[in-house]
């Protein structure tokens, strides 16, 4: 399949999560998704636009503490009104952040035609650039199930096969038969390890990492130390644990992290 054949007939949707446990807050989040979602809605491929929808899913689920404000989803409603067509928000109030919330925007997405989904974090919106994005197609139009973006401090993470949701497309079919999102990474975060261990298992090599390219890329952002300790100290203590938390979930389905690095299709290895 070439590009133009990808884009004529799949359709492919945006998932974003958020949510903002201070009211004061809402306004910089607010605004930090309509830069990403405008930069998704603007790229085309010979006049063709790649996202034809996007799901902003706001954490609501009071049962884990620190979910949204409840100010997040009216803000969202009100600066997005004129997108009314092509961005939904979802106030989702019964799933955590990571497994549920995603396997609910993939059900979402699949139930509204799309044939694949791209899950991006609102701080990497610096990555759309028309080269990546052009290279994640070329990825998924060579036969990838899922396709991740080497983001700063994810680099050699995402290059052995441990692809992020912080810039992942994956092909919804697939995931939905290896099961989804497992619900024994709830709360745990690298909810991507169990899913592509079994696409592997399933379709055999099927991932591709691929390298930001393009003018204007930028680092992930960071939340501010300032205004955002809460979200700081979230990250710092994620991003330390991050390969243990892969390794034992990776277990839990006998297999390690070798096995993903197995599972890069050779035209995508860099190691």
């Amino acid at each position: 399949m070439d590009r133009k054949a990808f884009f004529s007939r799949d359709k492919t949707g945006l998932i974003l999560r958020t949510f903002v446990t201070s009211p004061w807050q809402v306004a910089d989040r607010v605004e930090m998704l309509y830069q990403t979602i405008y930069r998704a809605l603007e790229f085309r491929f010979e006049n063709l636009r790649l996202i034809s929808r996007v799901d902003v899913l706001v954490w609501a689920d009071e049962r884990y503490g620190r979910a949204d404000c409840g100010e997040t989803a009216p803000a969202l409603r009100r600066r997005f009104d004129r997108y009314e067509s092509t961005v939904a928000i979802h106030e989702v109030k019964k799933a955590d952040l990571y497994c549920g919330l995603l396997n609910y925007g993939i059900a979402t997405q699949t139930r509204a035609g799309c044939d694949y989904s791209v899950i991006a974090s609102s701080e990497a919106y610096s990555y759309w650039t028309e080269e990546t994005i052009t290279a994640m197609v070329e990825a998924v139009c060579c036969g990838a199930r899922a396709v991740g973006v080497a983001i700063n401090e994810l680099t050699p993470s995402v290059l052995e096969g441990r692809l992020a949701n912080t810039f992942c497309m994956w092909r919804n079919v697939d995931l939905l038969t290896v099961g989804g999102f497992d619900l024994r990474a709830a709360m745990i975060g690298v909810e991507e390890v169990i899913p592509l261990a079994r696409l592997v298992e399933y379709f055999g090599p099927c991932l591709a990492p691929i390298l930001p390219q393009g003018p204007g890329v930028q680092e992930c952002r960071v939340p501010d130390p300032k205004t955002e300790p809460d979200l700081l100290a979230r990250h710092m203590t994620k991003m330390s644990t991050k390969f243990k938390r892969q390794a034992e979930l990776l277990a839990l389905v006998g297999k390690d992290p070798s096995f993903l690095k197995g599972g890069v299709m050779p035209d995508y290895c860099r190691f």
